[in-house]
């Protein structure tokens, strides 16, 4: 079985490529997907999150808000809940490619955007990492703010916290380009399974 690891930048456009990749029935593993359900009511998650930041969980339920709100005031905060959620998230994705193999797939994916950041390219057979230009990724992301209250200003300051393009393509096997049409990156991930399932 090979391993796809998929990976980009905020409003690269990954979440539109693996779609793509389900399309031509790839199981995909979502690390956001899964911090989601980790955190959602009864999540393995979030009684240990009640227990590190009090006041974040209400009759169960996280408040987002609050929890923003109580990273931002301790200095560690943000390690502290890493250092809580990295282990589920890595169990959640130790199962996915366990029964990935028992079901004798041939190719699999992990969407994960801190794909390089946690070192889980090194396992991966194929790193593969989505771009689209500066000034689509930029739109993008001021959509996403509330009623669009995100400036230029704070979207640019969101991308700089981020791995840069350049170390992102240096250490990919593949660049998917987005932002042209749909068309264009569903060519190329079809392109690029039907290379690596020639190649298996």
């Amino acid at each position: 079985m090979q391993i796809i690891g998929l990976t980009g930048g905020m409003a690269a456009g990954k979440s539109t490529v693996a779609a793509l990749f389900r399309r031509a029935f790839i199981p995909v593993f979502d690390a956001d997907a899964t911090v989601r359900r980790l955190q959602a009511p009864g999540g393995r998650a979030v009684s240990d999150i009640a227990r590190l930041f009090p006041g974040t969980v209400r009759d169960g339920v996280l408040d987002r808000q609050a929890l923003r709100h109580a990273l931002g005031q301790q200095s560690q905060g943000l390690k502290r809940l890493e250092a809580l959620m990295h282990p589920l998230v890595r169990a959640e994705r130790q199962a996915f490619l366990q029964h990935c193999r028992r079901t004798q797939c041939d190719l699999c994916v992990l969407d994960i955007p801190l794909l390089m950041e946690i070192g889980e390219d090194r396992n991966c057979d194929v790193v593969v990492v989505v771009e689209a230009p500066m000034a689509t990724r930029l739109a993008r992301i001021m959509r996403r703010g509330r009623a669009g209250s995100m400036s230029l200003v704070q979207a640019r300051q969101l991308l700089a916290r981020q791995m840069s393009d350049i170390e992102r393509r240096r250490r990919a096997d593949i660049v998917i380009r987005t932002g042209l049409s749909r068309g264009q990156a569903a060519l190329q991930v079809r392109v690029l399974v039907q290379r690596l399932r020639k190649a298996a």
